[in-house]
């Protein structure tokens, strides 16, 4: 579900609705009563401040939907320039947000990966909320990582360089998967592309995916509850973006989009 539909939803509930008036009945009414022919300038409405508003139900009614118009507005001006800090693109897959920006945050300083504390294969089966993948092209992992303080657990699969998987400026890795629950975090991962930056959907063995290449850009995770912090930024390279029933499954690397498929289409 979209921010904009999570609203609506919302405004839905909290919102005590009036029974709708029976305008028929009044307007007949007041006809009946009146002693000679009704003239009323348009858009008046009789009885209110000189004909000035409409009946306070019909009124409450007209102020709803202003504002679940303005709801709506909201969601669309978000991708305006100018608007919502020039986000000039909004997309999205369970468990990670991207926004294309007009203008990038400052460059923070170069630090590794976040990735949690070092363990096994086979331990990180025992802990995690899911089953891991692994992406078969790729091999064994040199390194192992969970994270435990996201819910259902997040996976790590680090791979030093190597034929295929050149080092990446970004984590000095050949490839970095990370993994965990999209489904019980929606918006966990988020990243802060330029114009410069190529973002490319795609459909992977029928999977969503998003493709980011061309140009570095802005990667942080958000701790359930937490707000962004700008220091939580860090500089990606290419990245590959995946569905996988309630998985998202992320792999970062300098390989081209040609490689991060193959690699996607070995996850097992």
């Amino acid at each position: 579900m979209s921010d904009l539909e999570r609203q609506l939803t919302q405004l839905g509930r909290e919102l005590d609705w009036p029974e709708t008036p029976d305008l028929g009945a009044r307007v007949s009414g007041r006809l009946r009563d009146s002693a000679g022919p009704v003239r009323r300038r348009p858009g008046r409405w009789p009885g209110r401040l000189g004909g000035l508003l409409p009946p306070a139900g019909l009124r409450r009614s007209l102020a709803l939907a202003v504002v679940a118009l303005l709801v709506l507005a909201g969601g669309v001006f978000a991708a305006v320039p100018g608007v919502r800090d020039a986000v000039l693109e909004f997309f999205g897959l369970q468990g990670a947000t991207i926004e294309r920006r007009e203008q990038l945050p400052k460059a923070p300083p170069p630090r590794p990966p976040d990735v949690g504390g070092r363990t096994t294969l086979a331990a990180a089966r025992e802990a995690l909320g899911f089953d891991p993948l692994v992406p078969g092209a790729a091999g064994r992992p040199d390194r192992v990582f969970v994270d435990r303080s996201v819910p259902g657990g997040r996976l790590s699969l680090e791979y030093r360089p190597r034929p295929g998987l050149p080092e990446a400026r970004s984590t000095g890795l050949g490839l970095l998967v990370d993994e965990f629950r999209g489904d019980v975090n929606p918006d966990y991962a988020g990243k802060i592309a330029g114009q410069a930056t190529h973002v490319e959907r795609l459909r992977i063995d029928g999977y969503r995916a998003i493709w980011l290449e061309d140009a570095p850009h802005f990667f942080f995770y958000r701790a359930p509850g937490e707000q962004f912090r700008e220091e939580q930024l860090r500089i990606a390279q290419n990245v590959l973006l995946l569905e996988r029933g309630n998985l998202l499954v992320r792999l970062e690397g300098a390989f081209d989009r040609a490689r991060a498929l193959e690699l996607a289409r070995s996850l097992r």
